[in-house]
Parts: structure tokens; sequence; C-alpha cells
């Protein structure tokens, strides 16, 4: 149950902390640590829903982050 209020919250505060980094249409592109930063939330809001086990999360975000960096370099060179 502890696992569950601490997933909720992690996911409320992620979803805020994206709200807030989004960038508006005029800005600049974002920098490659700020992309990193951004695909490791997402990824971690990601794994909490998908209640992928703690051990295993690291894993999970390193997939994750390498597959939203593979569609952004290929959306790119389009």
């Amino acid at each position: 149950m502890r696992h569950l209020l601490a997933g909720i919250l992690t996911l409320a505060l992620l979803s805020d902390a994206i709200a807030q980094t989004a960038t508006p249409p005029s800005s600049p592109e974002l920098s490659r640590r700020e992309l990193r930063k951004q695909d490791r939330q997402v990824c971690t809001a990601q794994a909490v829903q998908e209640n992928v086990a703690r051990r295993n999360r690291a894993e999970f975000l390193r997939y994750c982050m390498a597959d939203r960096q593979g569609k952004r370099r290929a959306a790119t060179h389009r």
C-alpha cells in the first residue's frame, strides 16, 4: 500500500514538473541536458505507471531513454 501511494505521489509530482518544463512554441530547442532530464522524468513516470520493480527500473530507464533519443534523431534526419 505504501508503494502504491508513493507511486501515485511521484506521478503527480512528475506530471506537474513535466507541465512546467514544456517549452512554449516560440522558445528555442532544448539543450541535450534538458532533453535527457525530460526523458528521464517521462520514463520514470512510465516505469511507475507500469509497476516496474525498483530493481529492474534502471534497465527500463536505459531502454526507454534510448528509444526516445532514437525517435528524436530519426525525426531530425528526415
